[in-house]
């Protein structure tokens, strides 16, 4: 089938992810061609998308918060330059990776059918589980990543690889899980299983914790003390499991055992370094108030700017990737925490069909890794499928409504 205007849009669907990820940092693709795909496929579709930015839908849930925080970002590269002196292109080269929320203005004009976003999570879930597991097996050499001097973090028991699109491997397990309810096939069961271990074996806490607390709370929806006992007993291990003798050469084992040593660690009187993160950011490092409300922008590497978020880093240890709300405050300001916080609660609050339960279930795990992690910004386009397939779903509601 040849590309043409009419079909242009679901071709980029299957696209998108791809160049977004940038080729998954393979490290045998050229790093300055995979950008410069990168910067013209965002540039392009903004351009495609252009007319469709400005139509004002009244009804929208999702789509006016989503167009509002489109401005708020191209607008902090303005920020960056009145206030930190860092030139629009730095700022356009450093911003471009936040601009991969314009996937859900390109979902609103294709709009495809819940199936086909079903097939395209599943595809790239699975091309996240082959590539992980050759990145494994590969270790401790390097294949994925943006920096292969770095090397792979091994102290949680095993490798940790650094690779882009870990959100589709939850949002698939999500689907999975809906659909075991939905269905009651005992496919989608052995699914739900299988990416629930490769979620484990991705040692990463946040991950592992809060999708197995909202699936469970979801699958024991009905028995409301089964889940509360899920949930408690979860709880008990992380905040006590430093009374138990626990051997520490298995995963899971490991995974506990730094979680509650660091717990001891807060607990004898030393601060934790999550707060403090939050409190430098929050309260110390914009400029005025004007910063403080419409954002400071994305800081390059090569700017002053970029200079000033380096010397924190080093002199205080302090990483914007691990306070993720912190994150938005400072590139986006008051103005872009409150609109992910709307949708946020929006999504939360919203009665669903139960065949895209899927999509709820992953933004509030977004929203409750976000605390501790910058997922908001790295699982952007499972975030913008989510909230595509929520939106939909309100406006049926609403048309069913006026029938």
């Amino acid at each position: 089938m040849k590309i043409n205007k009419n079909n242009f849009g679901i071709y980029m669907l299957y696209v998108y992810p791809v160049i977004f990820y940038q080729f998954y940092h393979y490290i045998s693709i050229n790093v300055t061609i995979a950008k410069l795909l990168f910067f013209a496929m965002i540039s392009g579709l903004i351009v495609y998308l252009m007319p469709s930015l400005f139509k004002i839908k009244r009804k929208s849930k999702y789509e006016i918060p989503f167009r509002l925080l489109l401005l708020i970002i191209v607008f902090s590269m303005f920020s960056s330059l009145l206030f930190w002196g860092q030139d629009i292109i730095l700022s356009f080269r450093a911003t471009a990776p936040y601009l991969g929320l314009i996937y859900f203005f390109l979902l609103m004009k294709v709009r495809p059918e819940k199936e086909q976003l079903e097939r395209i999570a599943f595809l790239f879930c699975c091309i996240y589980i082959v590539l992980w597991c050759y990145g494994m097996i590969k270790a401790p050499q390097v294949i994925f990543s943006s920096d292969p001097d770095a090397g792979i973090a091994g102290y949680r028991g095993r490798f940790r690889l650094s690779l882009e699109g870990k959100g589709f491997l939850v949002l698939g397990f999500f689907i999975a899980v809906t659909k075991y309810v939905y269905e009651r096939n005992v496919k989608w069961l052995v699914c739900f299983v299988f990416l629930f271990a490769i979620i484990i074996l991705q040692v990463a806490r946040q991950m592992i914790l809060f999708s197995f607390l909202i699936s469970a709370v979801y699958l024991l929806r009905k028995t409301k003390w089964l889940w509360m006992i899920v949930a408690l007993a979860t709880l008990v291990i992380i905040v006590n499991g430093i009374n138990i003798n626990i051997n520490d050469d298995g995963l899971v084992s490991r995974l506990i055992y730094i979680s509650t040593k660091q717990l001891q660690e807060h607990n004898t009187g030393n601060e934790n370094v999550r707060l403090l993160e939050y409190q430098y950011f929050l309260t110390s490092y914009s400029k005025n108030i004007f910063t403080d409300i419409f954002g400071n922008g994305v800081p390059h590497v090569e700017s002053l700017y970029g200079h000033k978020e380096v010397n924190i880093k080093e002199q205080f240890a302090y990483f914007l990737s691990d306070v993720g709300y912190a994150e938005v405050f400072i590139r986006f300001g008051f103005i872009g925490l409150f609109l992910y916080i709307l949708m946020f609660l929006r999504a939360a609050k919203q009665s669903v069909s139960s065949d895209i339960v899927y999509a709820k279930m992953f933004i509030i795990y977004i929203a409750c890794v976000s605390v501790t992690s910058s997922w908001i910004f790295k699982d952007i386009i499972p975030i913008c499928i989510s909230f595509y397939l929520l939106e939909m779903d309100n406006l049926s509601r609403l048309n069913k409504l006026k029938k």
